[in-house]
């Protein structure tokens, strides 16, 4: 009997010593002199910032309503990344943030480029420098925004005694004595001035665009060929054409044809009744038809541009279909030319699989934040971009079926034609910063295998329009459009190489019937540590039993 107790004993030791865990929370805070705008003029506006690790990836917001409008999201996205920065998933933390009382009012995002470097600061034990303050928008990929009010911000600065103020490119105020104003581009610029650390960026030679090239001048050659066939001449300038094709603009030549069958469906649209209902019927089944195939294509590091970038097309098509006045030769010209990026899609369908499903959170972060810039832009500036109700309804619905990478490119794109229409007073001085930001981007990407498709589109786009398209805003809008899709996308394949399922190129012809469920269970390890655990008591259950067994027969 003492022998049954001694290892009776001994077992449930051993289980309690295997359960047994110790959690230690981390809480750390600073406190930050954040610039705003109050019913008397400028203000400095306390906010203290605090992290807790573990935590659960969210920012909490204190202080409403000195806090304004759109903090909350702003703040997100300054955890996101500050631990970016810092190497860390932003799941590892949770962020809370209190406005100090105050008659003045941060206007949405515009402390939150101050927020990210005080929480990088916070996760790296650095210290801020007490003697400086900043203003400005943080944006996904690091760039700092331009804000309002910025001449007002800093002299009530320059009168609370602050040696250094840091405000966004192009916003340097004239006039203001008594303290150094220093104009920042980049998060890590901001880091250097109020910490003293340099951060290191990948080389924007790390980037490599053969796999690019090949796609684009796939695309080029489909959709040239459908337009010389269909359409004929008229439609597009040829000379333009051949010129963007000698120098390798595929991607811009593709576009710029692609407009041409646009308009050219238009005026068949407008020709008749008859024709106009044919085309939208027809666009909207080749749309379905298009959705179900790509249904069928397993997501990897190497087809998420091609998948999402069909997604969102044939999505546009629904969505131009429901809307008051469908314009039926838009919606036909996009569904018409699916095939060739479905097709592109398929033969890229190898390399780390991704997981779709667990980007949910991601993509609800982006979509709120476009949301908050978007409004930033309309109440701070009066300026409203397009038909952002249906664009905000696109990202919203696509968010809703669970495609989430889509839901992502989206908000990517409202998120960046407001930060350059926030820029637009100064365009020429952000072009340098935003176009190096994406290459720098896209390196960090590549490092996980990323092929950087639709971010070299952008970026070629970027270039037709900072050269001899004249247009120095469209090519702002497409250099902050590589750069922060190249963010988002880089971070969906830095966690697919972390997983266990690589797919094999495979030469699809005719079109596959893959396992549906491949791409959704891709990137979960077999056994978690969770599971592990449970088998190891499991395991030590098993041999107290053996031991009650062999004592009792004893």
């Amino acid at each position: 009997m003492k022998k049954w107790f001694i290892a009776v004993l001994a077992v449930a030791l051993v289980v309690a010593a295997a359960g047994w865990e110790t959690y230690t929370v981390k809480v750390s805070s600073v406190e930050i002199n954040a610039l705003a705008v109050g019913p008397g003029g400028g203000a400095v506006l306390p906010i203290r910032v605090t992290l807790l690790t573990p935590g659960d990836g969210r920012a909490y917001v204190a202080g409403v309503p000195e806090a304004g409008q759109g903090f909350g999201p702003s703040a997100q996205i300054a955890l996101y990344v500050a631990s970016r920065l810092s190497g860390v998933p932003y799941t590892n933390y949770t962020a809370l943030l209190r406005v100090l009382a105050s008659d003045a009012q941060v206007g949405g995002p515009s402390a939150s480029g101050y927020i990210t470097v005080a929480m990088y600061a916070l996760m790296n034990g650095l210290e801020l420098r007490n003697d400086t303050a900043m203003t400005g928008i943080i944006l996904p990929d690091g760039l700092i925004g331009p804000v309002g009010g910025v001449s007002q911000k800093v002299s009530a600065a320059a009168e609370r005694g602050i040696k250094t103020a840091l405000v966004p490119i192009g916003e340097a105020p004239s006039g203001v004595r008594g303290i150094k104003v220093v104009e920042v581009g980049t998060v890590e610029e901001a880091i250097y001035y109020l910490t003293g650390r340099r951060i290191s960026t990948p080389p924007a030679a790390a980037v490599d665009d053969s796999v690019f090239k090949a796609i684009s001048r796939d695309l080029f050659n489909a959709i040239y060929s459908y337009y010389n066939q269909t359409v004929g001449r008229g439609y597009v300038d040829a000379a333009v054409i051949q010129r963007l094709k000698n120098k390798g603009y595929y991607y811009a030549a593709a576009s710029l044809i692609y407009q041409g069958v646009v308009n050219y469906y238009r005026d068949q649209a407008a020709s008749s009744g008859r024709t106009y209902r044919s085309l939208y019927n027809q666009a909207v089944q080749m749309a379905k038809e298009a959705e179900a195939e790509l249904s069928r294509i397993p997501l990897t590091v190497n087809n998420i541009d091609l998948v999402v970038a069909s997604y969102t097309r044939v999505y546009e098509v629904y969505f131009q279909a429901n809307s008051s006045r469908p314009d039926a030769g838009a919606m036909y010209a996009r569904a018409v030319t699916l095939r060739s990026w479905v097709d592109e899609a398929r033969a890229m369908a190898y390399g780390p699989a991704i997981n779709e499903t667990g980007l949910a959170e991601v993509a609800r972060m982006y979509l709120d934040y476009a949301k908050t810039m978007y409004a930033y832009l309309e109440t701070t500036y009066g300026v409203t971009l397009g038909d952002y109700a249906t664009a905000v309804q696109l990202a919203e619905d696509l968010y809703r079926r669970g495609l989430y990478l889509a839901s992502i490119a989206n908000s990517i794109e409202i998120i960046a034609e407001t930060a350059s229409a926030l820029m637009s007073a100064a365009p020429d001085k952000y072009l340098n910063v935003a176009r190096e930001r994406a290459l720098t981007n896209m390196a960090r990407a590549a490092a996980c295998g990323y092929t950087n498709t639709l971010p070299l589109s952008y970026l070629q786009f970027g270039d037709y329009y900072s050269g001899e398209g004249g247009n120095p805003q469209s090519a702002l809008t497409y250099y902050i459009m590589a750069s922060i899709y190249s963010t988002a996308m880089g971070d969906v394949s830095c966690m697919a190489a972390k997983g266990n399922v690589t797919l094999p190129r495979v030469n699809f012809s005719p079109p596959p019937q893959p396992p549906a469920k491949t791409a959704a269970t891709a990137t979960l390890p077999a056994v978690h540590g969770e599971e592990k655990g449970l088998w190891f008591v499991l395991i030590l259950a098993l041999l107290a039993a053996v031991a009650l067994i062999y004592a009792s027969r004893r």
